[in-house]
């Protein structure tokens, strides 16, 4: 069974290149967050949505305060009061002034706002009349000079935080257009693994022989946390049948079927077989450290990725190709590192591929750098200091020794 070669980038296209995003839906802004729009949001009203007071004090016709200050106030009849949520007060005469509170909506006529700290009183009293003098400001918030009606706001494709969705609430949104989540199922192969099938083996040679499934927890908890739903996770022993049956049952409720294990040469490593005879299927050996072996294609219609076995692999590939395909699915934009940082001390390397090292983070003073976990040339099988360090370097196919003050691109895994 012959396998293409590929670069990370050429097989990244590959496995991208048939996935389109998932249909809208329109949810409640509350259950909107960490959602993507669906399509560009504008304002449906303005921010203020009418005039209102930014001060506690007095709505008056500024005409009427010409000349007046500290020194020489002017009086003028209090006509009625306002506080934020009351109706609109009635229009302002001349000689008069409204009693407002912060946000409260403004009569007609009125073009400034006395606070009551510039009253002869300093506070606010039950007489008829006040006296006082103006402000340097109008303090006035005027409708829409924070957000005028009908102004875009976030363009499709934007991941919703609680603060956008505050935007959207205050424009006058009360729902949200919004990509489908994503729907993964996870398929674990392997007679080694605990709870794997068929297994007929007396109970010591399972229980010294089995190894935990830490892949199928990995890939749950990562897809979660990217916001994606779990349709399940299903586990297969080393049979045509039983992988068969397995890829069967995570095909009917998943928008891609993601596996591992199974992707060798040995005669055992069925699952790359089946992947790469399935429509669209292909068998590839891409050219990085960990994670080597690679496969995709599609079962029953779903699309389908099949990463190695070795959890550090499995882990690589994971952010390697997963996250950009659950990332177009959910609406978002694909991208394959998330920032680069400074490294305070080297190691020796050797080119020819992409190579995925544990990164610690230090602080030397002038800003944040980043240091090897462990020894660098064992991260395909260092399991403890791949799934603890912060972030993964993604050291260039092209690149041999990496050097103190080296600028590397790095992953912050999910």
């Amino acid at each position: 069974m012959d396998a293409t070669a590929l670069t990370v980038d050429g097989y990244r296209a590959a496995v991208l290149e048939p996935v389109r995003p998932l249909p809208a839906e329109e949810v409640a802004l509350v259950d909107a967050v960490g959602r993507v729009t669906a399509r560009e949001l504008a304002a449906r009203q303005p921010v203020p949505l009418f005039d209102n007071s930014a001060m506690d004090g007095y709505a008056v016709r500024a005409a009427d305060l010409v000349g007046a200050s500290a020194a020489h106030p002017v009086t003028v009849r209090v006509a009625d009061g306002a506080r934020a949520g009351d109706r609109r007060p009635a229009p302002l005469r001349p000689g008069e002034a409204v009693r407002v509170m912060t946000g409260a909506p403004l009569p007609a006529g009125a073009d400034l706002v006395v606070p009551v700290e510039l009253t002869v009183a300093g506070r606010f009293t039950g007489d008829a009349t006040v006296t006082l003098w103006p402000s340097a400001k109008s303090n006035i918030r005027r409708a829409g000079e924070d957000v005028a009606a009908g102004a875009p706001l976030l363009p499709a494709a934007t991941p919703l935080t609680a603060r956008a969705l505050a935007l959207l609430a205050a424009t006058g949104h009360s729902t949200v257009e919004v990509r489908r989540r994503p729907r993964i199922a996870v398929v674990s192969s392997g007679d080694e693994l605990a709870g794997a099938e068929p297994s007929s083996r007396d109970q010591q040679d399972v229980a010294a022989c089995v190894i935990p499934d830490s892949n199928a927890v990995y890939l749950t908890a990562a897809a979660r946390s990217l916001g994606c739903e779990v349709s399940g996770v299903h586990r297969a022993g080393d049979t045509e049948e039983a992988l068969r049956a397995a890829l069967d049952a995570a095909s009917q409720d998943a928008d891609l079927i993601v596996s591992t294990g199974g992707l060798g040469a040995g005669t055992h490593d069925l699952l790359g077989r089946l992947v790469a005879a399935s429509p669209g299927g292909m068998l590839a050996r891409v050219a990085m450290r960990p994670g080597r072996p690679q496969a995709h294609g599609s079962w029953s219609g779903v699309p389908w990725l099949a990463l190695p076995g070795t959890p550090t692999a499995a882990f690589v590939s994971f952010e390697a190709f997963v996250r950009p395909v659950l990332d177009r699915l959910a609406g978002r934009a694909t991208t394959d590192t998330s920032g680069a940082e400074v490294v305070s001390s080297g190691w020796a390397g050797s080119a020819g591929a992409v190579r995925y090292v544990p990164l610690a983070v230090t602080d030397r003073g002038d800003g944040v750098s980043v240091t090897p976990v462990g020894a660098p040339g064992a991260a395909s099988h260092a399991l403890s200091a791949m799934f603890t360090a912060p972030l993964i370097g993604v050291v260039g196919a092209d690149i041999e020794d990496v050097v103190a003050g080296q600028l590397l691109p790095v992953i912050a895994p999910a």
